[in-house]
């Protein structure tokens, strides 16, 4: 007897009568997708339409979407997604039409991958919170891959208090792609799809983005929901929410490869032909010293973990505080600091050469408070940290604040003269308010610098409204136009990266959160480059993207300290990425009376 090959419209017709079934076991008996029981019974399911589908589709892969445990693996810093038993969301079921005749396009970017219409109708009693790569094809190194986040709607929660800044989603979500045998952390910025059920608070949210992935390994969506309906914003004197992260499901099939095929600019292989980093805000990735196929110290010394930074397009060397003693009396002889303690403990390295908590200090040990965390009460030789302007004079022996007045502007031979304005960013913290030093003028009293410096967000998110912030940058932006001319760099220092965790300061809690703080540092960004980028060098020194790309749980150990300052080693490699910013390309020293004059037109208790 002759058997007859099947048709694909028979195939097709089976898959359907398969996902129609499945689905109605999801609907129609939600309660057994919330015991023990009932996930076996439903695994039994698919288990039994992947055996037909199996047999019908030659060469299937994987049919059953299940949830993957990996409590003995690498990533057990997600660990609210370990031992969950949640149902199985609606992209399973499509998955299995999805799988059986391919994807109907080859495209890898978001905008161009059709969002399934039952994205729309997912509801939070029936199906959680899922992440989906609809397109998780092999790519090659470099390219990108696309990861969507689908939140059904779950009006019960909603708040009426909170509300998101303009053009801010109303959930925020922590996910990161993680490779597998690299454990670099690659962020996942998220937006909102074009759509306007994004903006209602009761709808189903669709978010998505473009993940460049940059080293060869196999890559899995990790992460959770931080906040819902806006309560990652507690704007305008409103009470931070408590920190409840809720678990995202990711299928086991959500992974991605990417490849390198021997030419990739980005392999670690090559990291020392690359030019040497001129940019502080260049995209990097953090590498462990034992997959090094290098010297480790060719690179900047490793944080506690014994983890490196490495960007991607350029070559971080190893420069030392003597060394960059002599490039700032060189080429910067004359700098204006603006910040708060995050910049004091970077410029305490700065004039102890190095030695302030380093392994090889004799004054203080890496895992000392002052290190870790706090540092304020701290006795410091070069410098006071109570006060709020200081100059301090740098040669290649080290710092020193002076004690006498003096001509600012007459710096000495072979050094380099700071102004050190010491601030909690624009709020009403400052005391006096920060525009009191701008309204006595700044540059007649303190020069004409190379450098101006300006570290905001750390304070101002935590206690200014956005409104009333952005009325005070509008005040910064005029008084930086009148003192400093075209002469002068712009450096604009972020803010520290937050995660994992509300403040809960008794009396005065900080508004802090990640995507709160986040959207401070675009803002400042946005403002300076939109003001001054036609008419001066704007260069951003973005400490916060070297915090957010450590693996999860070394990002999870800040929440030991209130006051968010990054630890010591941490610090380090903050300053070289600033020292070779700055040392590895600059122009030629030109005395401001040669240069052209535009028109006049800590995060903690440091009380």
């Amino acid at each position: 007897m002759t058997l007859l090959r099947p048709s694909k419209r028979m195939l097709a017709l089976v898959a359907v009568v398969v996902v129609v079934c499945i689905h109605i076991v999801f609907y129609w008996k939600p309660a057994e997708l919330h015991d023990v029981d009932g996930m076996h019974r439903v695994d039994d399911e698919l288990h039994r339409a992947g055996d037909g589908l199996h047999r019908v589709g030659d060469g299937l892969h994987r049919v059953t979407d299940r949830p993957h445990d990996d409590t003995n693996g690498p990533h057990t810093e997600f660990p609210s997604l370990i031992h969950h038993h949640m149902p199985i969301p609606l992209s399973s079921h499509w998955s299995l039409l999805d799988k059986l005749f391919g994807p109907s396009t080859l495209a890898t970017k978001c905008h161009d991958i059709p969002i399934p219409s039952y994205y729309w109708t997912a509801k939070d009693a029936f199906t959680p919170a899922f992440v989906a790569l609809p397109n998780a094809q092999p790519i090659q190194v470099g390219s990108t891959v696309c990861v969507r986040v689908i939140v059904p709607a779950k009006p019960q929660r909603a708040s009426v208090v909170y509300t998101p800044m303009p053009d801010t989603p109303w959930d925020s979500i922590l996910i990161d792609m993680v490779g597998t045998t690299n454990n670099v952390s690659v962020p996942v910025r998220l937006q909102m799809t074009n759509d306007v059920r994004n903006t209602r608070r009761d709808d189903v949210h669709v978010y998505e983005a473009d993940v460049e992935l940059r080293d060869a390994d196999e890559y899995r969506p990790r992460g959770y929901i931080e906040f819902r309906d806006a309560e990652w914003n507690p704007d305008g004197g409103l009470l931070p929410v408590d920190y409840v992260p809720e678990p995202l499901y990711v299928p086991e099939s959500a992974r991605v490869e990417a490849v390198d095929d021997g030419s990739s600019m980005y392999s670690l292989d090559r990291y020392l032909e690359l030019p040497l980093c001129t940019d502080p805000a260049a995209e990097g990735r953090w590498i462990h010293t034992d997959m090094l196929p290098f010297d480790p110290h060719l690179v900047p010394e490793p944080e506690n973990h014994n983890l490196v930074w490495l960007p991607y397009t350029c070559r971080l060397q190893r420069i030392t505080y003597t060394d960059f003693a002599s490039c700032l009396a060189t080429a910067y002889p004359l700098m204006h600091w603006y910040g708060d303690s995050n910049l004091r403990r970077s410029l305490k390295k700065i004039v102890s050469m190095g030695d302030w908590c380093s392994f090889n200090s004799t004054s203080n040990a890496t895992e000392t408070r002052s290190c870790l965390c706090e540092d304020y009460q701290d006795p410091f030789m070069p410098f006071d940290a109570r006060y709020r302007e200081l100059i301090i004079d740098i040669d290649q022996t080290g710092g020193q604040a002076l004690m006498q007045p003096t001509e600012f502007a007459l710096v000495p031979d072979n050094t380099a003269r700071v102004y050190l304005h010491k601030w909690e960013g624009l709020s009403t913290r400052n005391k006096p308010a920060w525009t009191q030093g701008f309204d006595a003028r700044i540059t007649p009293q303190y020069g004409n610098p190379q450098v101006a410096l300006i570290s905001l967000t750390n304070w101002d998110a935590a206690f200014s409204s956005r409104a009333y912030f952005a009325v005070e940058m509008q005040k910064l932006l005029d008084y930086v136009q009148v003192e400093y001319s075209n002469y002068t760099q712009l450096y604009i220092r972020t803010g520290q990266y937050y995660c994992c965790r509300t403040d809960q300061t008794p009396n005065a809690p900080r508004a802090y959160s990640r995507l709160r703080n986040a959207y401070f540092d675009q803002y400042v960004i946005d403002a300076f480059r939109e003001r001054f980028g036609h008419s001066h060098v704007i260069r951003i020194w973005n400490v916060a993207q070297v915090s957010e790309r450590l693996p999860l749980s070394v990002r999870k150990e800040t929440v030991k300290c209130p006051a968010n300052h990054a630890r010591a080693e941490v610090v380090e490699i903050e300053n070289q990425i600033l020292m070779n910013a700055m040392c590895n390309y600059f122009e030629p020293y030109v005395p401001m009376e040669q240069a052209s004059v535009g028109e006049e037109d800590d995060l903690e208790t440091d009380q």
